[in-house]
């Protein structure tokens, strides 16, 4: 699917306690030709055909410790391509990511050309463990003006179906306040990520793993999310 120039999203079942809550694929194209691809989704024959029609599969991404169900998959489909992990996943899962690069605060690696920037949200934690949770990257697509996120920002509809309408409450109602009250620890950390996303970066599109993608307006709506209104 189509969602803007040399952007892709390829969308798919996402099932968390048998509830379906969505789940999406975002693959950009780089100016020399080959696929950035992520948060994989399941690798199915129509998939492999729609990507060869889009360019060489040569970045494939793993953004956080959940969007990671399917990367052994890819990386034993696309070989050639480089693996790119969320802190701590290499120590986590060594058999699947131990030759992955870690995306690390702002550092992008140089294969991706001044195009593509991340970010790891290195100030949240579960306040019961004390550790990582998500432990998110997310990426500032600049020649789409595009933020492509997994787990820090989701828009489910309004009218959302089955069960998923429920997730959708407890996400936006329950889940959000959590965060926002106990999950940002490092206060600093927290500041200068909002201060990269929201004054640094020139974006207006969100392209998220759950719920609808926001072509214009999304910095003000991500604004909105995170409270910082």
């Amino acid at each position: 699917m189509p969602v803007a120039t040399n952007v892709w999203a390829a969308d798919r079942p996402f099932i968390w306690n048998k509830i379906d809550v969505g789940g999406r694929m975002a693959v950009l194209r780089l100016k020399d030709g080959t696929l950035l691809v992520h948060s994989p989704v399941v690798l199915d024959n129509a998939l492999v055909d729609a990507l060869a029609r889009l360019g060489p599969v040569g970045h494939i991404v793993s953004p956080n410790y959940e969007h990671v169900k399917y990367a052994e998959q890819w990386q034993k489909r696309y070989p050639e391509a480089k693996a790119y992990a969320c802190p701590g996943l290499k120590a986590r899962e060594p058999g699947i990511f131990g030759a992955a690069v870690e995306l690390r605060g702002r550092d992008a690696p140089a294969e991706w050309q001044g195009e593509v920037e991340p970010l790891h949200l290195s100030y949240e934690a579960n306040p019961f463990t004390g550790k990582p949770f998500f432990n998110e990257v997310v990426l500032f697509f600049r020649p789409a003006r595009l933020l492509v996120t997994s787990d820090l920002f989701w828009n489910y509809p309004s009218v959302a179906p089955g069960g998923t309408k429920l997730w959708k409450f407890g996400m936006d109602q329950v889940y959000l306040r959590f965060y926002r009250s106990f999950m940002i620890k490092d206060k600093g950390a927290y500041e200068a990520a909002m201060q990269t996303l929201l004054q640094d970066w020139d974006w207006e599109a969100i392209l998220p793993c759950h719920g609808d993608a926001v072509i214009s307006g999304g910095k003000a709506l991500l604004r909105r999310h995170l409270g910082r209104t």
